[in-house]
């Protein structure tokens, strides 16, 4: 009855999925035939990946979520973390923005988890230019993004679980700014120490800018050039971009080598001296071609972990690693990571992590 009930909950997750995604160009921005659906959806700062343990891993992370970057990448997996969880993630991107992502979760009962979060992308001050003019009057402006959620996780059985999350997000560059409510679904399936990982990110109507940087004077007739008439520029709404991921995630310590007894929260919770992760991602988003990512974490003694994965059909990004140290104190355990992510043309992204869990 278990395998059925998620076998359904699972089919209706990737039919509104499929639904959504597969919209009419008019509704959701994509197109057929020989275009392509690159640039159909604003708010691009969604799709950037926290937490350097996961992108350590290529972001190959949804059938693992153990963590708090699971709120990223599958808030169902966060039924999995004992007692009071916090992290910090900073990303120092490309062109002088920053990226910061910062979680905390809390137990609600056994079964239960209550998480709340917040992303940033914020750019440094960027001279005001035109056509006519490169620095006009010396001012600058600045691009600000951001992301609140509250996210809500659940154990139904020993195997399933699902987390719901409601964010709002914010758009600011300049003087203008769009905003709107966005929705994140999970769900998760273990069995043994296989775990299968569903998530669908960003669902949520379309966003519009407004502000007054749209707003300007003009002439109402190029001959009355002294009758001037407030007017303000036409604006487009925009879609943020929608994503699928479907992972699976295996202990190979104990399904392939059999070292220890299984366990279906991958032993987030227990000591081994080792501890061996291998992760399969399929990813479809709403504005750029399928992704496939493949990861690989190996951990001695609870202590040092190493992590390599690759990103296939991604034009900027492919291989990445990263490296992670534990200390795991008498109700305290604090866990430092870095991931390093070469880029294709634009140099190297290094992102670091903090967590902090408590008893």
């Amino acid at each position: 009855m278990q395998v059925v009930f998620v076998i359904t909950v699972v089919y209706s997750l990737l039919s509104v999925c499929s639904s959504v995604i597969a919209q009419p160009p008019q509704a959701q921005g994509s197109s057929a035939g020989e275009f392509r659906k690159v640039g159909a959806a604003g708010a691009q700062f969604l799709k950037i990946g926290v937490g350097a343990r996961a992108n350590g891993m290529a972001g190959a992370f949804t059938a693992i979520a153990n963590d708090p970057s699971a709120l990223f990448y599958n808030n169902a997996g966060i039924v999995d973390i004992k007692g009071y969880m916090g992290s910090f993630s900073y990303i120092q991107w490309f062109g002088g923005y920053s990226h910061n992502f910062i979680a905390g979760i809390v137990p609600m009962g056994e079964n239960y988890r209550a998480a709340l979060s917040v992303t940033s992308f914020t750019s440094g001050p960027i001279p005001f230019a035109t056509i006519q003019d490169e620095n006009r009057l010396n001012t600058t402006y600045s691009i600000t993004d951001v992301a609140i959620g509250g996210t809500f996780a659940a154990q139904l059985t020993d195997q399933f679980s699902f987390g719901v999350t409601l964010k709002y997000i914010q758009n600011g560059i300049g003087g203008m700014s769009a905003s709107g409510i966005l929705a994140d679904v999970g769900t998760m399936y273990r069995f043994r120490g296989v775990r299968l990982g569903f998530s669908i990110s960003n669902l949520g109507p379309p966003l519009q800018f407004s502000g007054g940087d749209l707003n300007f004077r003009t002439d109402l007739l190029r001959e009355l050039q002294y009758q001037q008439i407030d007017a303000s520029y036409l604006v487009n709404p925009f879609n943020a971009p929608i994503s699928l991921k479907a992972g699976l995630a295996a202990d190979l310590t104990t399904e392939l080598l059999g070292l220890y007894d299984s366990d279906p929260n991958l032993a987030i919770n227990q000591s081994r001296e080792h501890r061996w992760l291998m992760a399969l991602e399929f990813e479809t988003l709403s504005d750029v071609p399928e992704q496939l990512a493949i990861g690989t974490e190996y951990t001695w003694n609870d202590l040092l972990s190493i992590r390599a994965g690759y990103r296939y059909n991604q034009s900027v990004f492919g291989f990445s690693g990263g490296i992670g140290i534990r200390y795991i104190g008498s109700g305290f355990e604090g866990m430092l990571d870095y991931s390093i992510h070469p880029s294709s043309t634009l140099g190297i992204v290094n992102r670091f992590s903090l967590t902090v869990r408590l008893d």
